[in-house]
């Protein structure tokens, strides 16, 4: 198989192979497939348990169950500064 790769991509092939991270371009094509296939298995494994957690998470939202990170985040920074001067 023969793949064509954009000047960038070839860059980072020679820069991986230079560093010693990779033995040769099929490694590094090899491992980054690798890497690109592992969430896909994951998520492909997964799904039903993934399925019933994001269905949790809409559920906690229509019960207003969930936080607003800033105000939340003010809150803990608040606290924490507190800590730290021994308030």
């Amino acid at each position: 198989m023969a793949v064509t790769l954009t000047p960038k991509l070839e860059e980072f092939v020679a820069a991986q192979m230079q560093s010693g991270y990779s033995r040769s371009a099929a490694d590094v094509g090899t491992q980054s497939l690798e890497l690109l296939r592992t969430p896909e298995e994951f998520i492909h494994s997964n799904s039903a348990a993934l399925r019933d957690q994001v269905s949790i998470g809409l559920e906690q939202i229509r019960q207003g169950e969930v936080f607003v990170g800033k105000p939340v985040i003010r809150r803990l920074r608040w606290k924490l500064d507190g800590w730290e001067r021994g308030d």
